[in-house]
């Protein structure tokens, strides 16, 4: 879905002559498989072997905060859906990054948690990496400011497919909300399906970020009613989105996500400001152009901060009749 919503930008930016006075833009891909030695790999190939321009990556967290370090000082790197604050507060001056941090989601949702779920308690469950145990000590922090008890945690590994045992437990704590943190969408939708399956009746909260269709479509009714925030409002009226959408689906038969759209906005940005430098590779050039001024994408307006992170809209989402819409405060 990542690479989908990069073609698919690719595409409408070269049937308008493309960069630089006509230069196409090309995709070189590699799949660092969410392993940090894969994506410290892939990221050397690509400067070293197939000499690439600029690299996009960082679609989690514990890659790219290895793979920073390799495109230190080289190249321009965009990072996308990671969020644990360190990929860009110990980042570089070339590195960029689209999402919101774990830090920046956590104080936008927790504040819609606290105001508008009349909840009492919470239990975790999360993925046991960097970005899953920052996300437990970031809502165990906001949640006692408005005097919602955090129950326990369990944590998961990314290999696991059965989180029966773990529910189990949290569900015995009697919670009025379960939080699901998971980044792997076929991890997620297991997770959600198996709380329905283990009985229990309360409330279930998506981690922000996550909520994709692939994952209402394997989640089923189990999603349904369930809150997530994103960058990406999929109703949003914005016509560089619709352009986008458009272009999507002449080229590709499932339906948009997130993901993808933070793919698009990299391949928009880098686009924009190398016509804006004249240049594919003067990197300080190109990162001060970035940080220069507001940019106008297919997710609204976006601002850069002195270190490299965006400053967008996040939106309140929801799952209704198996379709993610934006709610309206």
């Amino acid at each position: 879905l990542a690479v989908e919503g990069m073609e698919a930008m690719s595409a409408l930016i070269n049937e308008n002559v493309g960069v630089l006075g006509g230069r196409m833009l090309e995709l070189v891909k590699y799949d660092d498989k969410g392993n940090p030695e894969e994506g410290v790999s892939a990221a050397k190939r690509a400067i070293e072997q197939d000499d690439v321009d600029v690299i996009v990556g960082g679609w989690f967290s514990s890659v790219a905060l290895t793979m920073k370090e390799v495109t230190r000082d080289r190249i321009l790197n965009i990072m996308t859906s990671t969020q644990h604050p360190n990929t860009t507060k110990e980042g570089h001056k070339l590195l960029f990054r689209l999402n919101a941090t774990s830090t920046m989601m956590s104080d936008t949702y927790s504040r819609f948690i606290c105001d508008k779920m009349g909840l009492k308690n919470i239990a975790f469950i999360t993925i046991n990496d960097d970005y899953g145990r920052l996300e437990v000590e970031n809502y165990r922090k906001l949640l006692d400011t408005c005097g919602i008890e955090v129950l326990g945690n369990e944590f998961y590994n990314k290999e696991d497919t059965d989180f029966t045992t773990a529910l189990t437990k949290l569900k015995a704590l009697n919670p009025d909300a379960i939080y699901v943190s998971a980044i792997n969408t076929a991890q997620g939708a297991t997770i959600y399906r198996q709380i329905k399956q283990t009985g229990y009746q309360g409330t279930t909260i998506a981690s922000a970020g996550n909520m994709n269709p692939k994952l209402v479509e394997l989640s089923g009714r189990s999603l349904e009613g369930v809150y997530s925030v994103s960058l990406y409002a999929p109703d949003s009226e914005n016509e560089r989105l619709k352009a986008w959408v458009e272009q999507y689906g002449e080229m590709f038969s499932n339906e948009p996500a997130f993901i993808g759209t933070l793919g698009a906005q990299a391949v928009e940005l880098i686009a924009g400001a190398m016509d804006e430098v004249g240049s594919a590779r003067d990197y300080e050039k190109l990162a001060a152009a970035l940080r220069g001024r507001s940019w106008d994408t297919l997710l609204g307006t976006i601002t850069f901060d002195d270190i490299g992170q965006a400053q967008q809209n996040i939106y309140l989402v929801q799952v209704k009749d198996g379709k993610i819409t934006s709610v309206k405060e």
